[in-house]
């Protein structure tokens, strides 16, 4: 089996899925990416291994992550960046969609958490990190199913870090305060580069808090661009 730490990012797409992925491969990391549709995940070389997963899925989840510790190792990073947006009036919203989106943020982080958290117990060490949203502190008009989803999602990561650190997990929402840049931020809400956060950095901070020591855990942090209100 191989020795190096394992890294699996859960929700891969053209922007932080990618750059989370990019920077734990830069690091030494071997990485698997979990996406709906393994057609969609990027080539990124030898240390890097897509895998087609429906995160809301149990079954398909615990498929993915024992595909991965055969081939990889046992994982020690996991990071759940799964979301599903959507902005519509309340009075539009189905209830197929407000409880797809909860599936997606809050039940798909209970299953891949869930699946990954035994052996880090076993090893006495490991690393969660949650993507969050301004949605997660402070929910918009016509945001009402993606708020309650981001509100509950970072609700259960505070209580897997209060039950789990003392066990030598650190477990960490990040909140991503703003839009994150990329063709969605371009095309569907006109943002411009300067307005949005940067995969790459963002990326950074996940790196970060991974390296941290016990002795001194971020459990929760806000990433927001210089000019962004809050």
């Amino acid at each position: 089996m191989n020795s190096k730490r394992v890294a699996v990012i859960a929700g891969v797409g053209e922007t932080l899925g990618l750059a989370l992925c990019q920077k734990f491969l830069s690091e030494g990391f071997l990485v698997a990416g979990l996406s709906r549709s393994a057609k969609g995940l990027p080539e990124l070389g030898d240390n890097y291994l897509p895998v087609s997963c429906d995160i809301t899925d149990v079954n398909s989840v615990n498929e993915a992550i024992t595909k991965i510790e055969t081939t990889l190792g046992s994982v020690s990073t996991y990071i759940h960046n799964a979301a599903y947006l959507l902005n519509r009036d309340f009075l539009e919203t189905k209830e197929t969609d407000f409880s797809e989106i909860w599936k997606v943020c809050c039940l798909g982080a209970f299953n891949g958490t869930q699946r990954v958290l035994p052996s880090m117990l076993e090893r006495k060490e490991g690393t969660i990190l949650v993507s969050g949203a301004t949605a997660s502190i402070k929910a918009g008009a016509k945001f009402s199913a993606f708020a309650s989803a981001k509100f509950a999602l970072r609700g259960l990561t505070q209580s897997l870090a209060r039950e789990y650190s003392p066990a030598g997990i650190h477990i960490a929402h990040i909140v991503l305060d703003g839009a994150i840049w990329g063709k969605q931020a371009e095309l569907q809400f006109a943002k411009k580069e300067s307005e949005c956060l940067s995969p790459l950095a963002i990326a950074e901070t996940y790196y970060y808090l991974d390296q941290q020591q016990c002795s001194g855990w971020t459990h929760e942090v806000d990433l927001r661009t210089n000019n962004e209100i809050f």
